[in-house]
């Protein structure tokens, strides 16, 4: 019988282990991939109090090294099913059934599809949701990120540093990420932002080699190697 299950590890779950170590309490994080959440598929974080700059699996490594020195006991199980009906809640895994008086939900974020034609036939083929793990495949290539929040940003920096030229595709006419974001992808030659569109099918034979993107009523192709979907739900 634990005082609190925390279902997730990342930054949120993380954090709240160190709290409740802190406060005398048995505490177990339930993990089913890696820990860090999106945190640690970014290249750079410069928005972090307290830190000037630091790669995102550097800051993760940091953090689990800090809940750990505290007695956070870490699981890399996946939750299949959860009880919360009585004073005894019980969380279900794969492996285990954990009980405790508290659980604290933290599951983040997690990458939104496009569910256009091609996405899922490249998937691992010239489709991918993380730039900082895929992104030394495309060396010297074009490439196409897909959104317009810090993370699609930040995937578009990470990626003109070795990729010949990125196309960064956003739906609106402005992208929603800070400001310092913006005003960095401004000033960087082998960006090219365009904007009020969407990708519409994404093609190519053995791996992506095309992708058609609309911008109002107009259809047009352009080549990429491969397409960066960086929007997160």
């Amino acid at each position: 019988m634990l005082d609190v299950i925390i279902i997730g590890g990342g930054p949120a779950g993380l954090n709240a282990s160190l709290y409740a170590r802190r406060a005398g309490l048995s505490v177990v994080i339930l993990e089913k991939l890696v820990l860090g959440g999106q945190v640690g598929k970014t290249h750079e974080v410069e928005n972090y109090i307290g830190i000037d700059n630091i790669l995102g699996p550097d800051l993760v490594l940091k953090m689990e090294q800090h809940a750990r020195r505290f007695g956070a006991d870490i699981k890399y199980e996946e939750v299949i099913d959860i009880n919360f009906s009585g004073i005894e809640k019980e969380v279900i895994t794969k492996k285990n059934v954990y009980r405790s008086k508290t659980v604290i939900i933290a599951t983040g974020s997690t990458p939104r599809y496009l569910n256009v034609p091609g996405e899922k036939e490249f998937a691992a083929r010239g489709v991918s949701y993380c730039a900082t793990c895929d992104g030394n495949f495309f060396k010297k290539k074009i490439t196409a990120v897909v959104g317009g929040g810090n993370t699609a940003l930040e995937d578009a920096i990470f990626l003109s540093r070795i990729c010949d030229q990125v196309y960064l595709i956003h739906r609106r006419d402005k992208f929603r990420a800070d400001q310092i974001l913006v005003d960095a992808i401004n000033k960087i030659d082998n960006i090219k932002p365009i904007y009020d569109t969407v990708v519409s099918s994404i093609k190519g034979d053995k791996f992506v080699n095309k992708i058609a993107i609309k911008t109002g009523d107009v259809e047009r192709e352009i080549d990429v190697s491969a397409v960066f979907i960086a929007i997160v739900n």
